[in-house]
């Protein structure tokens, strides 16, 4: 018995790979509404910190801040790093 050498196809070179999508960006944003008004909570971190700055003391200090919005007084009130206070304008 002689055996026959089966021929088998040669491969088809793989495709290039597609480029992946890149992933969407993801956005968060905090809204809060009060008699039909409405701010963005980002917005009074940064009054607030701008705040803080105006008074004299430097960003790069600020390790906790911690916003209070009191929409009824018209105020966001901040505390930072446990010692100083204040408040901005909504």
């Amino acid at each position: 018995m002689t055996k026959e050498k089966s021929e088998t196809a040669p491969k088809a070179p793989k495709a290039p790979k597609a480029p992946k999508k890149a992933a969407a960006e993801k956005t968060e944003k905090v809204y809060i509404q009060f008699d039909g008004r409405e701010w963005e909570a980002d917005a009074l971190v940064e009054a607030a910190r701008a705040d803080y700055v105006a008074q004299g003391h430097r960003a790069c200090y600020i390790r906790d801040l911690r916003l209070y919005i009191k929409p009824q007084d018209g105020k966001a009130y901040y505390t930072i790093n446990d010692k100083a206070t204040g408040s901005v304008e909504l």
